[in-house]
């Protein structure tokens, strides 16, 4: 890691150290302190957003309108929960409305399509694809837990579900999937 790279890392940590501040420095309208969290945040979002939507493009505009809502919104934080927890959570409501309307839009009633897997085809690939099968609810749990590596507890404060919803949905994905991948 080049120095710069590592003095901006270390810059953000300790700005990040006292989110308290940085979060009440973005309800005042100061931009460097959105621009620090958007640096922050960024990557995680949008591999969530990515893990989510299926498209690179798809999750960076689901990216810019998390962040969008963040700026119009910042001020209904009131610091009852992690401001992580907060950000994932408008996060996970623009992809969930992002999926609603391309389900909208489609003419055609969705049918569910039999993929078969060859051996030769790259396992982290064939992974991507079954979990992009998953219900959204429940890809959306397996996702937050096992991709973004956030606690069950966490998971469901984002989704707005009971721990034990959560817990479910992670074994059902985690049955779901190995299924899937069964046939390799």
């Amino acid at each position: 890691m080049s120095a710069l790279k590592k003095r901006r890392k270390e810059e953000l940590v300790e700005e990040l150290e006292n989110e308290r501040e940085l979060v009440q420095r973005c309800q005042a309208g100061e931009l460097a302190a959105y621009e620090i969290l958007y640096r922050h945040f960024e990557q995680p979002l949008l591999r969530f957003g990515l893990r989510m939507l299926g498209r690179q493009e798809d999750a960076e505009d689901a990216l810019q309108t998390t962040f969008l809502k963040l700026y119009r919104g910042v001020a209904n934080f009131n610091f009852n929960s992690k401001f992580s927890t907060y950000l994932f959570r408008i996060m996970m409501n623009v992809c969930f409305d992002a999926l609603n309307k391309k389900k909208e839009m489609q003419t055609e009633a969705l049918t569910e399509i039999e993929h078969s897997y060859s051996p030769g085809v790259d396992l982290r690939l064939q992974l991507e694809d079954a979990i992009k099968r998953l219900p959204e609810r429940m890809k959306a749990c397996f996702v937050l837990f096992a991709v973004q590596g956030l606690k069950q507890t966490e998971v469901a404060a984002i989704l707005d579900l009971n721990l034990g919803t959560v817990k479910a949905h992670i074994f059902q994905a985690k049955a779901q999937l190995r299924a899937i991948l069964s046939d390799i």
